[in-house]
Formats: C-alpha cells, structure tokens, sequence
C-alpha cells in the first residue's frame, strides 16, 4: 500500500508529538532530581550546620569567641560571606551587635528597632528596598540579606553578601531560613548553657571564697568523699595541705562508732533534700585523736553534683568542761553526803578516841591494857584518816595553806606506801623550785593516793617517778588555769595503763576498776587539787602506763620551818570555858583538861557560853580561853557566839571547834576574831597544844 505524503507528514507528527511528551518527562524528571538533590544538598547543610553548632560548646571558649565561631561555621556552609549576631535590649529597644564576622568593620552598629520587626526578612536583587530593609542592609553593609529574629530569647542572626558574580550564588530561600532558624537555636541553647556554667563557676568562686574566710569548719561531701574543705576544716582534722583531705571518704575522718548514723544522715539529706538539725558527732583527726564537733548538714548542687554541705564546730573545750562541772557537781553531791554525817560521826569519834587516850594515859607503857588501848587508838585514827578524805568533798571545805616546800613531803609519802614493794621510785625537780601554797595533810593525801594507784597497777613491780618543776603562766597547762605562777608534778608509772573509755571516769567518786577498792583516791586527789586553785589531769596508754600532771599554785612566801613538838599536855593551868552541843565531846574534853591541870566549865549553845562568860567577867576569875563549837544545830553556833562575845570583851581569847569542814571560817578563823583551831576528833596532846598556844598571845 502506497503511503501518501499525508500519511508520512501525519506519522511526523506523530513521532514528534511522542517525543516532545518524552522531553518534557524527562526534563520534569531533571527537575524533579535537580529538587530532590537540592533538598538532600540543602538538609545535608542543615545537619551539617547544627552538628558543627553543637561542636562549640568548650568550657574554655567565652561567649563572644563561640559567637564568632558560630559566625565562621555560618559562613562557611551558607553562600555568604558576613553575618552578624544580634540582642535586642528591652530598655533601650534597639539591636546591639554581638559579634561579626566578614565586616570591613567590626563594629557594634545599633538599629533603631523595635521587637515588632519582622521574624524572617528576605532581601534580594529583585526585592523593593524600604526603610525597613534599607536598615537592614546597612547595619551588615549588603545588598543581599537574610534575617532571623528569635523573639523569646531577643536574638536576630543576619546573614548576607555582596558578591559581584550572581551566577554562582543561589539566592536564599525558605530552606536557607530552615537552616539560619535551626542553627541560631541551636546556638542559644548553647550560649545559655554556657552563660549558666559562668554563673556557676563565678558563684561556685563566691561560695570558695566565703567558705574559705568562715572561722567554722566548712565540709562538702560528693559521693561520700570530700569534695571541698576550708581553712578552719583542715585544721580541726589535724591536715597542713588539702591533698590530705580532699577526694578522701569523709567516713575516714569520722570516729568509727558513729559510721552509720552519718551515712544514714546523709543519705537522708540527699533522699529528701532538707538539712539536718543541731547534732552533735565526733570526728577523727588524721594523727588518729578524736575531736567533739557540734554538726548542721545542708543540701547543695557543688560542681553539678548532688552534695552535702557540713557545718563543724569544735566542742571538745566545751565538753571537757562540761565535764569537769559534771565531776564537780558529782563530788559536790558527795559533799552533801560526807558533811551530813561528818559532824555527829566526828562528835562520836571524839568521845571514842578522847577516852582512850586518857585511859592509855592511866596506863602503865609495859602492860597488856597499854598496847590494847594502843591498838584501839590506832584504828580510832585510821577511822578519823576516812572521815578526812570524805570531808575533802564537802562543798566550801577551804584547805588550810601555808607556803611549804614539797620535796620533803613527796618523798616521805612515796616511800611509806612503797615500802617493802618491786617497785623503784626517784624523784626529780628543777633547780630553784618555787615552794607551794598547800595543805599539807591534803596535799600529802593527794601524793599517797596517786602512789597506792601505781603501785596497784605495776603489781610485778616497775618504775614510779614523779618531777617538779616550774611552770610560768607562758606554760600551756598554766595558760588553763589562772595568770600566776605554777609548780608542775608529773607524776607517772610504768603499769598496765588506763582504758581509753575509763579516762573520763577515773575521778568520779566510787568509779573503780579494781577488785579492791571504793574507788574515792583520785576522786579526793581531785577535789583537793581542784580546792587548792589546781588543775589535775591524766594521760594514758594501755600496755605503756599512766601519767598525771598535776599544777599547783606557787607561793611568794619563803617556806615556815618545821619545829617538833614537844608539847607537855600536864602542865596546864587556867579557866576554860567549853560550848559543845554533844555531851560526849563536852565530857571527854573535860576529862582530858583537867587531867591536864585546867579548871573547865561547860556550855551547851551560844547563849549559855554567853552568860557564863559574861559572870565570869564580872567575879574575879574570868575565863582565859573559850573553845566554840561552830555548829550547834538548833542552837546559836561558834561564829554568831564569837561576835556576841567580841562586844562584850574585845580581848576574848577563842579556839573554834568543828567536826565538819564545810564553812570558811575553819580556814580564815582569823578573820573572824578567833586565836586558834581545834579539828574533831583531837586527842590529848592536839588539844592541850592549841590551848598553850592561843594562852601565849
């Protein structure tokens, strides 16, 4: 079949029409992948952007040069070549530039705008220049702008360029906003996290210096270890340098039974994020001493760490003087014990040993009844010797001082008790030592206890030394007490030592660790030292032994000699008049009076001894020595009487009387117009000897 020219022209323009269809499917499939590349080259940007973004956060990078930064990230994947960083500020409602980069200057312009401006602003070849974007494109010196304004943080970002070739630059689009929008955000978040880690560390630097400057002990405890410790925290744990201290576990700086209450306490403080009330704990210093603190525990963000912020406050003079008032409240309530019972079980001891002492003077020396008597003496005295170490308790029981050297005392009283033991004994002192202002009975009393206790922990014998020396008020020990001058003992053995537990305790009255005892020798030798304006402590290591040092107060005065008595109790004479509430005590100083040569009458109470005295005076034989009693219960006492009787004759001459050592007027009888001082029980020669020498004034 013969095809016509129509026919061919018809297939022509069949095929053609195929073709164009074909062209245009293919020239919409280049599109599309042109678009589908574009959008994957334009997302790839975009991530690209964003992770760069986050790769700025750098502790040590400021604010301005991760601006800057972030600028050349810009830049560099963006077709632009200078941006600018934005703030608006509310008060002056402009724009001050942060930071630019590709500027000719890198200048801080502000634009006169409100936070009315528009969110996105896009200025290209074909866009009409306003005021509006006339101001935009001043400030980043382009013709060809970008702008994002994030309004809840007040930051714009301008992105531009002012390229000459416009074939190679692609102008901005709604994806070039997708990546300037992602971007900037991202950045703020970073700035605001970078601006929160400043304050932080700026107030982190605030809290250092203020806890470092604060006089209390500051810890803080992340992860139960130390994390920060101030100045007065390394001196109370005993540390020179922080190393010692910091990332060490705080339980290693607490005493080990008090390990899980203070964990159990933080644990708390972290759990429901509340401080802990006053408590009080006890820390332990690096050189392994324990040290009472008084605690207040805190929550705390330190280093954007959960922690634990602790407060100290060394108690451990407080406590030990808490204590010391303990013990003396202790030996003050013995005292009430002892002086109730003193003055009637003196009384009776008077009797007793009054009456054997005048029986034994009936007595020839050679026979049975002598020694018998003797023997009853004895014990009567060791009775006596007790009821004195009680009477060391009583409160207000003022120890009758006169300036003494103590050597000589020390010595005679070290040796009587260790007579006949294993144990070696020397004694040391300083050169020129000062003499003491003491009692000598106590303080003898005092040096016989200390040595019965060492001898009693060095039962297999060993070494018992005791020194003196001269300790002026630039001693530490003497720095405790008052600002004198101060003789120092330090008295110390070789025995088994002392219970770290039991130091506390070893002056409380009846605390004993022995089978054997009732626990009353270092309480006395406390209360005696404490009465002399002493002080008495005590250091002890179990296995090694035992020390104490004692500081007794020096005197100004030279030491008085000793004179022997040789008192001669037969060749009394003269009228004395007795006032005492017992009539066993009336009866035997009656006895041993007249046994002496005295004429005696006796008194009841004050008011008798008055009228006596007061008809004595007016007859021609007056009395020449009153002996008071000075308690009479019921009845007017020694003290009242005496100045009943110093109206009355002015010369009176008086003897004051007691079984119970509890009023001042037994030490300064003086003051009180008094001549002498006889303690109850006295036996003969006591008694005969005051009255000799109050009758030879």
């Amino acid at each position: 079949m013969k095809r016509t020219k129509e026919d061919i022209q018809a297939e022509r323009d069949f095929y053609r029409c195929q073709c164009d269809d074909m062209g245009q499917q293919i020239l919409r499939l280049q599109q599309e992948l042109t678009q589908v590349h574009n959008d994957a080259k334009r997302s790839h940007t975009t991530t690209s952007l964003i992770l760069k973004t986050y790769e700025l956060i750098d502790h040590d990078v400021s604010v301005e040069d991760m601006g800057k930064r972030f600028l050349q990230v810009i830049l560099s994947t963006m077709w632009a070549d200078r941006a600018m960083i934005l703030r608006f500020g509310k008060e002056a409602g402009a724009f001050t530039s942060h930071c630019s980069l590709g500027l000719q200057h890198n200048s801080s312009p502000v634009l006169g705008l409100n936070d009315t401006a528009p969110e996105f602003l896009f200025v290209n070849s074909n866009t009409e220049i306003t005021s509006l974007t006339d101001s935009f494109c001043s400030a980043i010196e382009s013709k060809y702008v970008l702008w994002y304004f994030n309004r809840y943080e007040g930051v714009a970002l301008l992105v531009g360029n002012d390229m000459e070739d416009r074939k190679f630059r692609l102008p901005f689009t709604e994806k070039d906003r997708d990546i300037v929008e992602s971007s900037l955000n991202v950045f703020i978040d970073i700035v605001r996290r970078k601006e929160a880690e400043m304050a932080l560390l700026k107030s982190e630097g605030r809290y250092r210096r203020l806890v470092q400057s604060s006089p209390e002990t500051i810890l803080v405890c992340c992860d139960e270890r130390l994390t920060l410790v101030n100045n007065a925290g390394l001196k109370l744990l005993g540390a020179e340098n922080p190393e010692e201290v910091i990332e060490h576990p705080l339980l290693d700086f607490i005493h080990p039974d008090d390990h899980g209450i203070m964990m159990k306490m933080i644990n708390d403080i972290l759990e429901n994020n509340h401080e802990t009330p006053l408590t009080e704990r006890r820390f332990k210093r690096i050189d392994d001493t324990i040290v009472d603190v008084e605690i207040v525990a805190i929550p705390l963000t330190f280093q954007d760490r959960a922690a634990v912020q602790i407060v100290a406050l060394d108690i451990t003079e407080r406590r030990r003087m808490e204590e010391e008032q303990a013990k003396v409240r202790k030996i003050e309530s013995l005292g009430v014990l002892a002086g109730g019972i003193a003055h009637d079980f003196n009384n009776i001891l008077t009797g007793i040993l009054g009456n054997i002492d005048l029986a034994k003077s009936y007595s020839e020396p050679e026979s049975d009844v002598y020694e018998f008597l003797q023997d009853a003496l004895n014990a009567s005295t060791r009775a006596k010797e007790l009821t004195y170490k009680l009477l060391t308790f009583s409160k207000g029981g003022s120890p009758l001082k006169k300036s003494t050297s103590i050597a000589e005392i020390i010595t005679d009283s070290v040796n009587f008790i260790l007579s006949g033991s294993r144990v070696k004994y020397e004694y040391s002192q300083s050169d020129d030592l000062w003499p003491v202002e003491i009692d000598v009975v106590q303080f003898r009393q005092v040096i016989e206890n200390l040595t019965v206790n060492a001898h009693q922990a060095m039962p297999e014998g060993g070494f018992f030394t005791i020194r003196a020396e001269n300790a002026d008020r630039e001693t530490e020990q003497a720095l405790s007490l008052n600002d004198r001058r101060y003789v120092r003992l330090t008295v110390k053995d070789s025995g088994v030592g002392i219970l770290e537990k039991n130091l506390q305790k070893i002056f409380d009255p009846y605390f004993t660790t022995k089978d054997k005892g009732n626990g009353l020798g270092l309480a006395t030798a406390y209360s005696i030292i404490k009465k002399h304006e002493g002080l008495i402590m005590v250091e002890s290591v179990v296995g090694e032994g035992t020390t104490f040092f004692i500081n007794i107060p020096a005197s100004d005065e030279k030491p008085s000699a000793e004179i022997a008595d040789k008192t001669d109790t037969r060749g009394g004479e003269g009228k004395i008049l007795i006032m005492d509430d017992d009539k066993a005590v009336r009866m035997v100083a009656v006895g041993i009076l007249t046994n002496s040569g005295f004429e005696v009458v006796c008194a009841q109470d004050g008011r008798e001894a008055i009228e006596l005295y007061t008809a004595a005076g007016n007859s021609d034989k007056p009395f020449d020595v009153v002996i008071l009693d000075l308690t009479i219960p019921g009845g007017m006492g020694g003290q009242e009487t005496m100045k009943k009787l110093l109206e009355i004759d002015p010369d009176v001459k008086a003897v004051v009387s007691s079984g119970y050592a509890k009023d001042p007027v037994l030490a300064n009888y003086k003051d009180y117009g008094f001549q002498g001082i006889i303690a109850k029980p006295f036996n003969i020669k006591e008694l005969c000897k005051s009255l000799f020498e109050v009758m030879n004034i």
